[in-house]
């Protein structure tokens, strides 16, 4: 692979990871709202508009995941580092499973929240963005 193939396979894990910080930063205040309600089991005082709002802004946040899932399973790669990559993508298209399965677990029609599955689904996002991470990590310094 010619080193200007490399560079551009490192900037598109580089901007995958950037995305991903700030997107998540972009869900937080609604995941933290959500996150406080389950806890105290009160999601019912939350308003059907205002769950169908949070719903669909995670379903779109959820959405650009799955947009970077096809940008890493498009992106040329780098022989030597193939196996890292796939474990790479393998954990980024996880986490973004796991994000949507937070997202169905919104049930505005319903005044609710699954909260098992809306747990499950941080715990799985906490776990696979782990994975992304050390792997990217590994990925990026044979790059180097």
């Amino acid at each position: 692979m010619k080193p200007r193939d490399t560079q551009h396979y490192a900037q598109v894990i580089s901007d995958v990871i950037d995305f991903t910080g700030t997107n998540g930063e972009d869900l937080n205040d609604d995941f933290e709202t959500l996150r406080k309600a389950v806890d105290a089991d009160n999601v019912s005082d939350i308003s059907t508009e205002e769950l169908t709002r949070i719903r669909d802004h995670f379903q779109s946040g959820t959405d650009k995941y799955k947009d970077r899932v096809n940008q890493l399973q498009q992106v040329s790669v780098p022989v030597r580092i193939l196996g890292r990559h796939k474990t790479m993508v393998s954990a980024y298209t996880d986490y973004a499973n796991a994000c949507q399965a937070m997202t169905d677990s919104i049930k505005p029609e319903e005044s609710t929240v699954d909260a098992d599955a809306f747990n499950q689904s941080e715990k799985d996002q906490e776990a696979s963005i782990d994975r992304f991470s050390k792997a990217a990590n590994r990925v990026m310094t044979n790059l180097m």
